[in-house]
């Protein structure tokens, strides 16, 4: 149970390393490429050699994680940004509330079994995010204020959005037996696909003058690296361990909500309304029905 602890502990670390970007002026993008490349590097010391298979290009996830690199890059920066303008907790929540798309996926396409349960959370999820998306309006702010919330609410948004589409990915591969718990080739394969994506979006915005290099960035994106790594090899390990799906995955997102919050809330003054509150708990009971 310990190694799921960790798996909890290096989530929410992740979670206040993104906070801290936003104090700090990290640029987002350069810090989370050379995460990924640091991911790589850590795989590869934890496998004693080269995390890729020989043959990459003829593995029966090869393509799948071909596509995921690219949502991966886009998620985890719009987590980022999540974070730095909601706070821990909302990021955390539109980021696990994705529960809801493989459910429905295995529901809907490949007809497992569904209960009052699985439906009552799924429509919690949908409420708590209703509530963590409230907003209460305030006649003081002029318009500008409206637009900008407006515009960042995108970024939660997209998390949510580009999770469902990562937890489906996930959960197709494991459905078709294309990868197994323990394959660490798989993850370490995705994130160098994330890297390569990223690097290009970088190369580019560096050849129009967009940004430039920075030492803190780098050093940054290497400390992000080390627990991001951790946050999904635990999780396979935990799943190898023998512990079941139905009981990793509802502890480790409930654990990883509420770590979240009780940091969110020590570390950074985050503003806690009676919204937020029901939306929070609200969240922490739709995942629990979701995976009954």
């Amino acid at each position: 149970m310990w190694i799921l602890v960790l798996c909890i502990v290096f989530n929410a670390i992740i979670g206040v390393i993104f906070k801290l970007f936003n104090k700090y002026n990290i640029d987002n993008l350069q810090a989370i490429v050379v995460n990924y490349i640091t991911c790589i590097c850590v795989a590869a010391v934890v496998q004693k050699g080269i995390p890729f298979p020989d043959n990459l290009a003829g593995q029966p996830w090869f393509y799948h994680a071909f596509g995921l690199g690219l949502v991966f890059i886009i998620v985890f920066n719009t987590l980022a940004l999540t974070m730095q303008h909601f706070g821990m907790v909302i990021g955390s929540i539109f980021q696990k509330m994705s529960l809801i798309a493989p459910t429905l996926l295995a529901i809907l396409v490949y007809h497992e079994p569904s209960s009052a349960y699985k439906w009552f959370g799924i429509g919690a999820a949908l409420f708590s995010i209703v509530l963590l998306s409230y907003e209460k309006s305030d006649a003081n702010d002029g318009s500008n204020s409206t637009k900008r919330v407006g515009y960042l609410w995108l970024f939660p948004i997209v998390t949510f959005l580009g999770s469902c589409v990562i937890d489906s990915g996930f959960y197709y591969i494991e459905k078709q037996q294309l990868a197994d718990n323990n394959d660490v080739s798989f993850v370490a394969s995705l994130f160098l696909f994330t890297a390569s994506y990223g690097l290009i979006i970088l190369i580019v915005q560096l050849m129009r003058g967009k940004t430039q290099l920075a030492w803190k960035n780098i050093a940054a994106g290497i400390i992000l690296g080390v627990p991001n790594f951790f946050s999904i090899y635990l999780l396979l390990l935990a799943l190898q361990q023998g512990f079941g799906g139905a009981i990793v995955f509802p502890i480790n997102n409930v654990g990883i909500l509420v770590m979240s919050a009780i940091l969110g809330i020590l570390l950074f003054r985050e503003k806690v309304t009676k919204y937020k509150i029901a939306g929070f708990f609200l969240a922490v009971i739709s995942i629990l029905f979701i995976t009954s």
